[in-house]
C-alpha cells in the first residue's frame, strides 16, 4: 500500500512540474515558475559554467546574439599604418596627377570604410571610400588643403586622422605662349597676352589689320540679325550688305546708313567696301563706331572725320585702314556722296578684345 502511494506521488510530481525541464527533441527547455528565477550556479570551489554551441550555433539571451555581442565588445578599432604618410601628403603643382593611398589596419582583418569627416579636398581630387585612395589632378593655385579622414570597421569602431595636401600654382607663361612680342601675364590655370599693335587674339596670333570679323557672304560669322540699316531700299535690305553678296545693300539718301554689330568689343583696324551695282554705289562715306549702340563717334584724322572713297565696282574691293584702331562693337557706314542710290557691300577687320 505504501509503495503504491509513492508511485502515485512521483507520477503527480512529473505531471505538475513537466514544464520546468522539458525535452522536445532536438530542443531542451528549462523554465522557472511565473515570477521565479532560473539560477545556474557553479560549484562552491570556484567552478566554471560553460555554454558551448556546436558548429555555427550561438548563444542568445532574449533576442541578443551573445557571441556577436562579445565579438563587438572584444574587437579593437582600426589603426593607421605606422609607415603611412601622416600629416602632409605632399606638394603638387597645378595640373599634376594625385594618386595617394591612405592605409589603415583592422585588427580583426575585416573590411573598412573611409570617410571625410572634416575639411576639404583640393578641387578635382576625390576619395575612394572602399580603398582609401585619393586621386585626381591638383588645382592650379597656391593653397593648403587640410582634411580629416575616419576609417570605420565592420563593428562601427573607428580611428580618425588629419591629413593635408599642398598645391602650387603653375606659371602658365613658362611656355612663352604669346606671339609677336606679346607680354604674358600668369593667371590661375590660364594666362593673358598683352599684344603689341597690330596683333591680337588669345596668344597674339592674329594680324588684326587683315583679320575679317566675318561679314563676308562666304563666311557669315556675323549673322543676318546683326546687320541693320536706316532708310534701306525695300528690295536691298541690310542682310544683303555683305562683301561679295550678289545683291548688295541700297539706301535712299544721305540719311541712310548700314550698320554691323560685331557682337563683342573689338579693336577695329580697317573696313572694306564694294559697290552695290555698276549704277548704284557710294562715292564717299564716313565710318562711325560705338561700344553701346547708342553713342557713335566718327573715325577721325586728327580732329576731323575721315572721308573714305567707296568702290564704284561690283567686283573690286577697296580696303581702308584707320590711322589708329578704335574700340567698337558697332560699326556704321555713313554715305556722303553716291551714284544714283547709296549702295555698298562691306567687311570689317579687327580682333576681339580679350579681358
Amino acid at each position: 500500500m505504501a509503495t503504491t502511494c509513492i508511485l502515485i506521488l512521483c507520477s503527480c510530481f512529473l505531471t505538475i512540474y513537466a514544464s520546468f525541464f522539458d525535452i522536445q527533441y532536438p530542443n531542451v527547455y528549462i523554465t522557472a515558475e511565473k515570477g521565479g528565477n532560473l539560477t545556474i550556479q557553479a560549484g562552491p570551489q570556484q567552478g566554471n559554467i560553460f555554454m558551448k554551441p556546436n558548429g555555427n550555433g550561438t548563444v542568445y539571451i532574449g533576442h541578443t546574439d551573445m557571441l556577436k555581442l562579445f565579438e563587438i565588445v572584444n574587437s579593437l578599432p582600426p589603426t593607421w599604418k605606422v609607415n603611412s604618410a601622416h600629416g602632409s601628403l605632399g606638394v603638387f603643382a597645378g595640373g599634376q596627377s594625385v594618386n595617394l593611398l591612405l592605409e589603415a589596419i583592422d585588427p580583426e582583418g575585416g573590411k573598412m570604410r573611409f570617410e571625410k569627416v572634416s575639411g576639404a579636398f583640393p578641387p578635382g581630387v576625390h576619395l575612394d571610400k572602399t580603398t582609401g585612395r585619393l586621386s585626381g589632378n591638383a588645382p592650379d593655385v597656391d593653397a593648403t588643403y587640410e582634411f580629416g579622414i575616419r576609417v570605420t570597421d565592420a563593428h562601427g569602431k573607428y580611428a580618425d586622422q588629419i591629413f593635408s595636401i599642398d598645391t602650387r600654382e603653375k606659371n602658365q607663361c613658362n611656355s612663352n605662349p604669346c606671339q609677336h612680342n606679346g607680354k604674358c601675364e600668369d593667371a590661375i590655370d590660364d594666362y593673358k597676352c598683352n599684344c603689341t599693335n597690330p596683333y591680337g587674339g588669345s596668344s597674339c596670333q592674329f594680324d588684326c589689320r587683315s583679320k575679317a570679323v566675318g561679314v563676308d557672304n562666304g563666311v557669315k560669322t556675323i549673322p543676318d540679325a546683326q546687320l541693320s540699316s536706316h532708310y534701306a531700299s525695300g528690295d536691298h535690305p541690310a542682310s544683303d550688305g555683305r562683301l561679295n553678296n550678289p545683291r548688295g545693300w541700297s539706301g535712299t539718301n544721305t540719311g541712310s546708313w548700314l550698320q554691323v554689330d560685331i557682337g563683342h568689343p573689338t579693336s577695329v583696324f580697317a573696313v572694306a567696301t564694294q559697290g552695290q551695282s555698276s549704277s548704284s554705289y557710294i562715292k564717299n562715306f564716313r565710318v562711325q563706331y560705338s561700344v553701346d549702340g547708342n553713342s557713335f563717334t566718327n573715325v577721325v584724322n586728327g580732329t576731323s572725320a575721315m572721308e573714305f572713297t567707296g568702290s564704284s565696282s561690283v567686283n573690286s574691293v577697296i580696303k581702308h585702314a584707320f590711322l589708329q584702331p578704335v574700340t567698337a562693337r558697332y560699326i556704321r557706314f555713313i554715305p556722303r556722296t553716291y551714284q544714283t542710290k547709296p549702295g555698298m557691300r562691306v567687311e570689317v577687320y579687327g580682333c576681339e578684345i580679350v579681358n
